[in-house]
């Protein structure tokens, strides 16, 4: 997964750069020579885009979900004498490229492919709606800027969007097709616009099971007790569902204790198929960075921080017994498929391209989305079952095997490189 609020992005196929948004939009793009009349629509252009900024974005809280302008304030170039590329291949070109000349720099005639990663390439800036489905009228009355408005900042940039694009052959690829089926609503892509689904790849060689026991004490774990692990980039971030996750163990926590010496069933009681008395210890194992207030509502939690070694995130897939996704909205992510190539079952919210790899009942486990109970219920009956999660584990990294493979996504790519070109 491209994430969204690491400033790194690609520019495949052409292999302009690889950078920071900063860099990216620098200096080092020749630019070409102004006459007076673009001088003053440069101007134009910088005071509109100043001021939907200051209007609608200036004053944002940064711990929401990110939004991004189709227009930045510098002109983004490519420069094609020296590119001369058969093919530009996008993906996440947010904070990255200046919709208006980026596009523009590129020849009609040559084929656009671009790999979404989140929503933000058709819709008029939020990169996940919440459910919004503005975008499929071009955006207004944003919900998730300051003082929206019929003729806002999100409207302003589907509009930008759709009027680049109209002319570009343009081939949109989506890992889910949760993804896909969104970006075919949105009217900023042209008529003749291709739509192909393709999957995540990962180098099962990597991303393999290593042996539990000797996975723990290499992390320095001793324990043996169920770990149910969680993993972000950000842990803070809303859409990824530590609130409910942190509200799933809350639950458990308290029918564990209503269980003691009581009779009294719970919405868990009725999910599960044993006692909860018979419930062996659970405890936590986190990586990610941020910090969590509530610790006191989770089980005893292992805390790797920030993790970016394969070597590492191998070890803690397959330390962990099971592994949960709890995102309210996302498009393939890619820790789920990472502990899947590794062996373990995971449990999630039945929602966006997640329920297309957790196949509830054989890779793992789904709830509905903000069932906190049914979260909970599910971590409940996998960590009840030993047998049960070496049996999806098996069949999780076998689907890994046969749909996410390295190999099979370079090779449906090199497929759709030359249908692009021919």
């Amino acid at each position: 997964e491209q994430p969204t609020d690491r400033r790194f992005h690609q520019l495949q196929f052409a292999s302009l750069a690889s950078g920071s948004a900063s860099q990216a939009a620098g200096s080092h793009l020749p630019k070409p020579r102004s006459s007076k009349l673009a001088r003053y629509l440069q101007r134009r252009k910088d005071r509109r885009v100043h001021r939907l900024f200051n209007q609608h974005l200036a004053t944002r809280p940064p711990s929401e979900e990110t939004f991004s302008m189709a227009e930045m304030f510098e002109p983004t170039h490519l420069p094609w004498p020296a590119v001369s590329a058969d093919i530009v291949h996008l993906h996440w070109i947010s904070f990255f490229a200046d919709y208006p000349s980026f596009f523009q720099s590129i020849p009609k005639s040559v084929p656009i492919m671009w790999t979404l990663h989140d929503m933000n390439a058709f819709t008029g800036g939020c990169h996940y709606s919440g459910g919004c489905t503005r975008f499929e009228q071009g955006c207004g009355h944003c919900p998730q800027i300051v003082a929206p408005a019929a003729d806002d900042v999100s409207c302003a940039s589907h509009a930008t969007k759709r009027k680049t694009l109209r002319q570009k052959r343009n081939f949109v690829v989506t890992p889910s097709h949760w993804l896909g089926e969104l970006a075919k609503r949105s009217p900023v892509w042209p008529k003749r616009t291709e739509f192909h689904h393709i999957n995540y790849g990962l180098d099962l060689e990597q991303y393999r099971p290593l042996d539990k026991q000797e996975s723990r004490k290499q992390l320095g774990i001793e324990s043996d007790a169920i770990l149910v692990g969680f993993g972000a980039e950000n842990i803070l971030n809303q859409r990824k569902g530590m609130t409910h996750l942190i509200g799933a163990f809350e639950q458990i926590r308290v029918t564990l204790a209503s269980n003691d010496g009581s009779d009294t069933a719970t919405d868990i009681d009725k999910t599960v198929d044993q006692p909860l008395s018979g419930l062996p210890k659970i405890e936590g194992l986190l990586f990610g960075s941020g910090k969590i207030s509530e610790l006191d509502k989770l089980p005893h939690l292992h805390q790797m921080g920030f993790v970016d070694s394969i070597e590492q995130q191998r070890l803690i897939y397959s330390a962990a017994d099971l592994f949960v996704v709890p995102s309210l909205e996302d498009n393939q992510p890619q820790v789920g498929l990472e502990a899947m190539a590794c062996g373990t079952p995971v449990v999630g919210f039945r929602t966006g391209g997640i329920s297309e790899y957790v196949r509830d009942g054989e890779t793992g486990l789904l709830a509905d989305v903000s069932d906190q109970a049914g979260l909970a219920a599910s971590i409940i009956q996998l960590s009840q079952h030993a047998e049960l999660r070496q049996q999806m584990g098996r069949r999780a990294r076998e689907m890994m095997e046969q749909e996410f493979e390295l190999k099979t996504q370079t090779q449906r790519y090199l497929d759709l490189y030359r249908s692009a070109v021919s």
